[in-house]
């Protein structure tokens, strides 16, 4: 079975090691108001000023757009082409200096490579990344971001192909499969094209992603349950302010931008979901189609992540597979102290399923069987040290 890993201690010390940027980038068209999402623009998250054009196809000459290998890619007028059909999804990697897109209509990942002046565009055709016939809206990836492990996730409208793609080396791209719905959700599916698709994501230090869908709900996403659990819904918004583009800026709260709207950018904080208009300085704000910004939600000031009691999915303890479609799982130990460690799994209500003693004695997999009756839901994974302590927890989905 493959494992998987929410987060790093290497990508922790990465990714911390700088204090939040005050850039994003926002795709816009050549002329405000226009939905023609072809231009990107570079913009100020504090003030939301344009600081620069990165590229506008009726203004940049000779781009160059090349494949994975390096070769020169001429298959139309690339003037127009890297944007052509307009851009539904971005995400920007601070370390490589990249902003990955996708097209509205496209099957491929690509990329501005921003480590120099000309416009250079990298185009990546695996078809890993084709989620299915685009002219076909729910099948359009219109949210992306880096996490916290370094890797990008896109998601489809409808939830049903969350993909994640390496960033470094070699590129990797993985289908993980569709969001699952926290039994907390009720009519407010990740699924329902009424109130949950479009919008954007963003990511926070503990590994989480977060979807903001057009009509302002939330969702807080475990990249390795697939579980998203609807935490609310952002108030504080005009009525026809439409949420398509988000953006963590260096304050920690998230930056909204509107499709439609050119009056102000919003903010809100995570804690409240309370949207309050920009103090903005210059009347520049532009209608987005997104915002890309290398910050992640939960990253104080010094670049620290606030400290925490728990181990969550990272390379100390980890869960698979997930979803459960057999009897058991593996409880997977790898950098650990050794000792007797106690592993519950709990249901919705609270009630202990299984409770298993673990005598860990370095790196190992610990197999828990689950009781035959056991109904299929989401459950909670404990692992508790010694003297009770809490070290890791987890959702799983048993099918």
């Amino acid at each position: 079975m493959k494992k998987v890993f929410l987060l790093t201690a290497i990508s922790f010390s990465l990714l911390n090691a700088n204090a939040q940027s005050k850039k994003a980038y926002a795709i816009t068209s050549d002329v405000k108001g226009s939905y023609n999402w072809v231009t990107v623009k570079e913009i100020d998250l504090g003030t939301g000023e344009v600081i620069r054009t990165v590229f506008d196809p009726n203004a940049t000459n000779n781009v160059s757009v090349k494949n994975l290998d390096g070769q020169p890619l001429a298959r139309y007028d690339w003037t127009v082409a890297p944007t052509f059909s307009g851009v539904a999804a971005a995400a920007f990697d601070e370390k490589n200096n990249r902003l990955y897109f996708t097209n509205m209509r496209g099957h491929e990942l690509r990329y501005f490579d921003l480590k120099n002046n000309q416009v250079s565009v990298v185009v990546n055709t695996d078809q890993e990344f084709n989620t299915g016939v685009k002219t076909e809206e729910a099948n359009v990836i219109t949210r992306m971001v880096i996490g916290a492990d370094g890797n990008g996730y896109a998601l489809t409208n409808d939830g049903n192909n969350l993909v994640r793609f390496s960033t470094e080396g070699k590129p990797v791209i993985t289908k993980l499969g569709a969001l699952i719905d926290d039994s907390k959700n009720g009519n407010v599916s990740i699924h329902n094209q009424c109130t949950s698709w479009g919008g954007d994501m963003i990511a926070d230090s503990y590994g989480n992603l977060y979807v903001f869908t057009m009509r302002g709900h939330v969702f807080k996403v475990n990249i390795a349950s697939r579980v998203a659990d609807h935490i609310g819904t952002i108030t504080g918004l005009p009525a026809n302010f439409t949420i398509n583009g988000t953006a963590v800026d260096a304050n920690g709260d998230v930056l909204l931008s509107s499709a439609t709207l050119t009056d102000n950018y919003y903010r809100i904080n995570l804690g409240t979901l309370k949207a309050l208009p920009m103090d903005k300085k210059v009347e520049e704000v532009w209608n987005a189609s997104d915002l890309a910004s290398s910050n992640i939600a939960y990253r104080n000031s010094l670049g620290q992540t606030p400290p925490t009691t728990e181990i969550k999915g990272n390379d100390v303890i980890s869960i698979f597979p997930n979803p459960v479609a057999s009897s058991f799982f593996n409880v997977s130990f790898e950098k650990i102290t050794p000792g007797k460690y106690t592993i519950e799994l709990t249901d919705a209500s609270g009630r202990k399923v299984v409770t298993q003693v673990a005598d860990i004695k370095g790196v190992q997999n610990q197999k828990i069987t689950i009781p035959q009756a056991t109904a299929g839901g989401i459950y909670l994974v404990r692992v508790l040290s010694a003297d009770g302590k809490s070290v890791f927890q987890d959702k799983i989905v048993v099918q």
